[in-house]
């Protein structure tokens, strides 16, 4: 079923009933440091591998946007200065050697 604008407008009034209705009170009254950052993770422009996405032997030539690491920070400095960190790829997949890299650097 594809959704066309006009048929968009109930959902959207439905959300924003639910969103206006929740009350005041369940509001924190924490205060968060919160921080974004974003950063080019761009690869080679040729000879890269497209995973599946055509024949196995295609691969690439040029870039046709570029890729992007963003980062979402969220620091309690009322709870030890705890934090939260989302992080986002304009990735298929990142390997695991990624992700442990990734953890090191955080706890240094």
């Amino acid at each position: 079923m594809k959704m066309t604008p006009v048929s968009m407008i109930p959902l959207l009034l439905l959300l924003l009933f639910f969103l206006l209705s929740c009350p005041i009170c369940c509001l924190s009254e924490a205060n968060y440091v919160i921080g974004t950052g974003s950063y080019d993770i761009t690869g080679p422009a040729a000879d890269v591998n497209m995973m599946g996405y055509a024949n196995i032997e295609q691969i690439t030539s040029g870039i046709h946007f570029r890729l992007r690491a963003r980062t979402f920070i969220v620091v309690d400095p009322n709870n030890n200065g705890s934090r939260v960190v989302f992080v986002n790829l304009d990735a298929c997949t990142a390997s695991q050697l990624v992700t442990i890299k990734v953890l090191e650097r955080l706890l240094s």
